[in-house]
């Protein structure tokens, strides 16, 4: 008898014997069809729209998302509306193949939390929640990250963590570029999505593409596709379409607005490789910058903020971009951009506000630039724009919070281990959404004492 409870112990516990009033556990997942790599973005407007890709190891057919106002009663499951969306097999090479997915869910409430869960109608991912803007210009925070690009599940994870634990009430993280080393390479874009874990799920994404975002595989030819990022970009963001009317790089620049902000993503790529053909460049570089115009002339917003990869004034050796600077900074100053945000240079640098290369008064019209890394590989910083610098900090994996009100923003750079190192407002004065006074909090040029050479 006692053989038979050891028997019937060990059989309850592998699920193979059931006990009347019992739960009975649900049928295994098939192989390969659990939702992985779920990253929210948009494609809209984010106070009544949000958008949401993943994948699966195993190509499947069908692609559902099931979404409900959140609550704290588990009921919430039968109000949830199923939305379906797009199906796409992924060729990884070597006879393998995956499955992505992307849904989009319309017609939300501002300023609402919503639970959301992934799949194909029978295999599920969890429940997440993310919440959608408001339709009004209220205070909010958000995440600044450069470069992430190497160890990016070994090293790159503990930025992006101790970004989250810092601010863990960010609306959205802006990628300045370089997510990854090799556009291309699949396994890499697993090392990122592996190293946010469920913070993709929760808070959305505005990524915009570096040089490395944008490698072809070895051997690649196609001259159609010199400026166009991997199809892996765009399998694992969805993001608007509202960007320059270039083919090939549909949603490698765009624009968001958000509570009372333009945020303004810019593929730079084409002003910074002097590698490309003179005729396919041009065509590239005249259409972005009259969308670039036509997108800071039409903004309705008190604030503009631009996120590009390569920066303006570099501060690493043999990295500076005239053509880009001569090109850029004649519109972010006639349009009064308050802050472009970088990455590229693998390290960590902020200027003062700037107009016509030179340091202007804090009451007067100008623009700041700032460039920082998350990643491990660092470089050298180099003086050359050392006299706009309000700080330099070299040898640092860093994280910036943002907070925007009406009237008010405020910059903050943190190195990971939770160091505050480099600060600055901009108060807006009275109606005007141009005037701005710049107060800065940087004690001296290289921060801290700690730029390495």
């Amino acid at each position: 008898m006692k053989r038979l409870r050891s028997r019937a112990l060990a059989l309850t516990l592998l699920g193979l014997l059931t006990i009347p009033g019992m739960p009975v556990r649900g049928a295994a997942a098939p192989p390969g069809s659990v939702p992985s790599r779920i990253i929210l973005t948009w494609t809209g407007d984010p106070a009544r729209t949000q958008a949401v890709t993943w994948r699966t190891e195993t190509p499947l057919p069908s692609a559902q998302a099931q979404v409900a106002k959140f609550t704290a009663d588990p009921g919430f499951e039968n109000k949830a509306i199923t939305v379906h969306g797009s199906a796409d097999k992924d060729d990884l090479g070597g006879g393998r193949f995956a499955g992505h997915y992307a849904v989009s869910f319309q017609s939300l409430d501002p300023n609402t939390k919503y639970c959301y869960r992934v799949g194909d109608g029978q295999t599920w991912s969890e429940w997440n929640v993310f919440r959608t803007a408001s339709a009004n210009s209220e205070p909010f925070r958000f995440l600044y990250i450069g470069d992430a690009q190497n160890s990016i599940k070994s090293l790159w994870s503990r930025s992006i963590r101790a970004a989250y634990a810092a601010v863990p009430d960010a609306r959205f993280i802006v990628h300045a570029g370089d997510l990854v080393e090799e556009g291309y390479d699949d396994s890499l874009w697993g090392e990122w999505c592996d190293a946010l874990g469920f913070i993709s799920a929760t808070v959305p994404s505005i990524p915009v593409p570096g040089n490395h975002d944008v490698h072809r595989p070895p051997g690649a030819t196609d001259s159609k596709t010199v400026f166009a990022a991997s199809p892996l970009w765009r399998r694992h963001f969805a993001l608007p379409r509202n960007g320059p009317n270039i083919e090939e790089m549909q949603s490698q620049s765009y624009y968001i607005d958000y509570q009372g902000v333009r945020l303004i993503a810019l593929d730079v790529n084409v002003f910074a490789n002097a590698d490309f053909e003179a005729g396919a460049k041009k065509r590239v570089w005249d259409a972005e910058l009259e969308w670039l115009k036509r997108t800071l002339s039409t903004n309705p917003n008190r604030w503009t903020i631009v996120a590009q990869h390569q920066p303006i004034y570099d501060v690493a050796k043999n990295r500076d971009f005239p053509d880009m600077r001569q090109a850029l900074t004649p519109l972010y100053e006639q349009y009064h951009v308050d802050l472009v945000l970088q990455g590229h240079d693998h390290t960590y640098a902020r200027t003062h506000k700037v107009a016509k290369d030179k340091v202007v008064d804090p009451s007067a019209p100008g623009v700041i630039y700032a460039i920082s890394v998350s990643g491990p590989k660092m470089y050298a910083l180099e003086d050359a724009h050392k006299d706009l610098m309000a700080a330099m900090i070299g040898q640092q994996q860093f994280f910036q919070s943002i907070e925007i009100g009406p009237d008010h923003l405020l910059f903050q750079a943190y190195s990971i281990d939770g160091v505050l190192r480099d600060s600055f407002e901009l108060r807006k004065q009275g109606s005007s959404p141009f005037a701005s006074t710049y107060v800065n909090h940087a004690t001296a040029a290289r921060a801290n004492g700690a730029a390495k050479r």
